[in-house]
């Protein structure tokens, strides 16, 4: 009982350490950073991040939709933040108690862990989104062929399409930013998206306005086949890796602990070997 309080604790503890860094982060971003840091230092530490970074990070973050806003540094710049306050934390709590041997397990394990948290966080959180949007999309599809069948006007029946899904619909073009430039607004939708799925989506829909009415139906058909075919895609490779990953961890634990629980067995038979034939 003692012990899931003091998890509970320490999970609440870093939801507002990252809640006050979210703040701190946000109120950086509208102040000059020379009140923050000196000018040379964050330039300095913007190239090395982005030296180590890439299409990698990139690609991550599109497809996460940029929480909080943030971009790489932001990200990389929580990750060595965590790590370093658990690392200060345990050589506090060291000192303090001053009891037992140094800890040096955990001294390199829960930074360790720490550190990876937003990247693991960040991950989990594209996995999700590029889920949600991929069954949005598939719904999405088919209602707006259904509206466009009924000669319904093609923002209108976006706008109706949209309003069952669950994050589709809050990324959908404002009805001026339409009637200014269609293709502008159709490429500030894809973007802000970020998932493949997204990008078949819109290339559809620019296709369509160019075909006749019996081709729409169709068009679309397969634009859902394929939505389905890539989320079924994706689902067999997250069980083959879970099979993967089951194989890595479990068998060898099952061999360990036969191992371990043969080894009695194993030193009396040597015993009486040794007795009886030697």
């Amino acid at each position: 009982m003692i012990t899931i309080r003091y998890l509970l604790l320490l999970c609440g503890s870093l939801c507002l350490f990252v809640t006050f860094f979210a703040i701190c982060m946000n109120l950086a971003r509208k102040l000059p950073k020379k009140l923050f840091f000196p000018k040379t230092l964050w330039k300095a530490w913007s190239q090395a991040v982005a030296k180590n970074g890439g299409e990698g990070w990139d690609r991550l973050l599109k497809a996460a939709g940029h929480p909080f806003h943030w971009g790489q540094i932001e990200w990389v710049s929580l990750q060595w933040l965590i790590g370093f306050v658990i690392l200060v934390v345990i050589l506090i709590v060291t000192l303090v108690k001053r009891e037992g041997a140094f800890p040096f397990f955990s001294i390199i394990l829960l930074p360790t862990i720490g550190y990876f948290l937003p990247y693991c966080f960040l991950r989990w959180w594209s996995n999700y989104r590029e889920e949600v949007l991929s069954v949005d999309i598939a719904r999405f599809i088919n209602r707006y062929v259904n509206l466009l069948e009924n000669q319904v006007p093609g923002y209108l029946a976006m706008e109706k399409a949209a309003r069952p899904t669950r994050m589709l619909k809050h990324y959908l073009p404002t009805l001026s930013e339409w009637n200014k430039d269609r293709l502008v607004a159709l490429e500030t939708f894809k973007n802000q998206l970020g998932v493949d799925d997204a990008v078949i989506l819109v290339s559809n829909i620019r296709t369509i306005e160019q075909l006749p009415s019996e081709l729409v139906g169709v068009t679309m058909q397969r634009l859902e086949w394929t939505v389905d075919n890539r989320r079924m895609f994706r689902h067999r490779k997250k069980i083959k890796s879970l099979g993967i990953a089951y194989s890595i961890i479990v068998y060898p634990t099952f061999y360990i602990g036969l191992i371990v629980a043969m080894f009695p067995w194993y030193k009396l038979l040597s015993e009486i070997l040794e007795r009886y034939l030697m």
